[in-house]
């Protein structure tokens, strides 16, 4: 099982990196928008997590790019923020939930 993992904080990033491909999984990780959507419009994926507030470009713009390629793989948003607009804006994008 292929994954993406776009999050602009690094330590986060690599944790959650290094977690996922210790149970077994492929990773690949980006730390910003533009990289990010490059993997995930260019790789198979099964599954991606998706930070909302990136540099380059955000995560919602993401998410609304892959779902206009035609990408239906499962995607989280991956947010600390607590504001419940963000959430939805990222849920009407395309995202399936959030973490």
């Amino acid at each position: 099982m292929r994954l993406l993992i776009i999050e602009d904080e690094q330590s986060l990033r690599e944790q959650l990196k290094q977690r996922l491909v210790a149970r077994g999984y492929s990773v690949d990780a980006a730390a910003d928008g533009r990289e990010g959507l490059f993997l995930g419009s260019e790789y198979p994926m099964d599954l991606a997590i998706i930070d909302i507030g990136l540099p380059e470009m955000s995560g919602i713009e993401v998410i609304r790019e892959l779902r206009k390629q035609q990408k239906n793989f499962p995607i989280l948003i991956l947010t600390a923020r607590s504001n419940w607009q963000d959430k939805v804006d990222g849920l009407e994008a395309g995202a399936d939930d959030t973490l």
